[in-house]
């Protein structure tokens, strides 16, 4: 089953057990997006289904467990188990992720990163700056650049 099909289906479900209209529902929303996302006509953004949970009063990932559990024809009991066990299995389960998320780093920065890495790689072993800047295929300015920069 798509997963525009699933999140039509619970969205139907989810008004028809809760009587709730589709003009309801398009507090935020246009009621014809709501009623393009119910005839699986368009996809939702993450901000839709929030909007769509807000109008509902329920928590998005209660929506979202719905949409899961109806695409793999299974019940949410079982969604959430696995669910559990994945975020589990990678230590997230019980963690505060948000104090876990890395700050991103641009390509160059990290590509900067590397250069270092490898020029002290080959300082480490004994080669000059020439020797290094002829093996890495870079300046030797720019080997003198990272020359005395601590590996990160």
């Amino acid at each position: 089953m798509l997963l525009r099909q699933a999140l039509a289906d619970a969205l139907l479900l989810l008004r028809a057990h809760k009587g709730v209209t589709q003009r309801k529902l398009a507090v935020e929303l246009d009621q014809s997006q709501v009623s393009r996302l119910e005839r699986a006509q368009s996809a939702a953004t993450l901000e839709s289904i929030e909007l769509l949970a807000q109008a509902m009063e329920i928590q998005p990932l209660t929506l979202l467990t719905l949409v899961y559990a109806i695409r793999a024809g299974s019940t949410p009991h079982e969604a959430l188990r696995l669910a559990s066990e994945e975020l589990d299995q990678h230590d997230f389960l019980d963690a505060k992720v948000s104090s876990l998320v890395p700050a991103p780093v641009h390509p160059l920065t990290a590509r900067g990163h590397e250069t270092t890495r490898a020029v002290l790689k080959l300082k480490g072993q004994g080669l000059s700056q020439a020797e290094v800047a002829r093996r890495l295929n870079i300046s030797t300015s720019t080997v003198g650049r990272h020359w005395n920069r601590s590996a990160e």
